[in-house]
């Protein structure tokens, strides 16, 4: 494990995605995340249970305790570790901010392909899995 302690298994081929680890990391005064693309982190999955199907629908942030979380408590959990987010990851500790902010999260990680295409994602990247 890195000296951050923390990781963050994220959709490497979403460039949404990859412009959301770029700002975190710019955010992460402390280095406490360690970003950890999705193509690179099928041990660290397999090792926390996480399937392909979640990480699809969500980012996972792993703790140096090995504890796992998902999608918007895992952006409440990190952002408990930076100054700056630090305020939105208090409130999100309130039942219907974290409602909310799932919600968001949700409709975010649905339309993520439609979001990259605005900032020019390439090759098809970023195409949500799908249960039909």
């Amino acid at each position: 494990m890195s000296t951050a302690g923390h990781q963050l298994i994220y959709d490497d081929s979403c460039g949404f995605c990859q412009r959301s680890v770029g700002l975190l990391r710019r955010l992460d005064w402390f280095n406490t995340i360690e970003p950890v693309p999705m193509s690179a982190a099928v041990d660290l999955m397999a090792k926390h249970f996480i399937s392909l199907d979640a990480m699809m629908a969500a980012m996972h942030l792993v703790t140096r305790q090995g504890k796992v979380y998902a999608g918007a408590e895992a952006v409440r959990e990190f952002g408990l570790r930076m100054p700056l987010l630090f305020p939105l990851a208090v409130a999100m500790r309130l039942g219907f901010v974290l409602r909310l902010a799932k919600w968001a999260y949700k409709k975010t990680s649905a339309n993520r392909y439609k979001i990259s295409r605005g900032l020019k994602c390439e090759a098809g990247g970023c195409l949500i899995h799908r249960k039909h």
